[in-house]
């Protein structure tokens, strides 16, 4: 059996038998290395709301923009002018139209005016960490339990439209 021979830095293991898609990824962080699973990408406009969610397999962030940036164009229907992201996505700049911005030193050329307005763009980009949060603990995004990748994706996109409906309902609901 493959699992039974494998070799500890041999690439083919098998981490799960009842889900044998299950991948290690390794987080380069200083308390935890690894973990197990997939990759999620969340895109938010600015008022919160979820508008695109894909799955990925062990894929380096910078290359899960454009397939992201795809779906938001196919479901949102409008040109992105400006998409903020983490420093996990550096070596892209642009997306077809949309200019990808990564937090940074400001240039000394850089007026007050300009410092100011891409710190409020990465303060806002901040806020997709408690929706990641909230998706993981309330609406069952740390956990999958369908089977195969095609559950993997099924599990992410069920959390963002969760997400979105929770937050509809509270609106909904709220005396004028």
């Amino acid at each position: 059996m493959r699992f039974v021979s494998g070799e500890r830095l041999d690439g083919h293991k098998i981490y799960s038998l009842h889900e044998p898609d299950v991948l290690c990824n390794s987080k380069e962080k200083e308390g935890k290395k690894y973990e197990f699973g997939n990759k999620v990408s969340n895109v938010r406009l600015w008022d919160g709301i979820i508008i695109g969610a894909l799955s990925f397999r062990n894929e380096y962030d910078g290359h899960t923009i454009d397939k992201a940036m795809e779906q938001v164009r196919r479901l949102y229907d409008r040109k992105i002018k400006t998409l903020a992201c983490d420093r996990g996505c550096r070596g892209q700049s642009m997306s077809g139209q949309t200019q990808i911005m990564i937090p940074g030193t400001p240039r000394k050329t850089d007026s007050q005016y300009v410092k100011n307005k891409t710190n409020k763009l990465f303060r806002k980009r901040a806020g997709i960490e408690p929706v990641i949060g909230h998706c993981k603990a309330d609406h069952r995004l740390g956990r999958n339990f369908y089977k195969g990748l095609f559950g993997d994706s099924i599990n992410v996109m069920l959390a963002a439209v969760a997400f979105n409906f929770k937050r509809a309902m509270r609106l909904f609901f709220v005396p004028c």
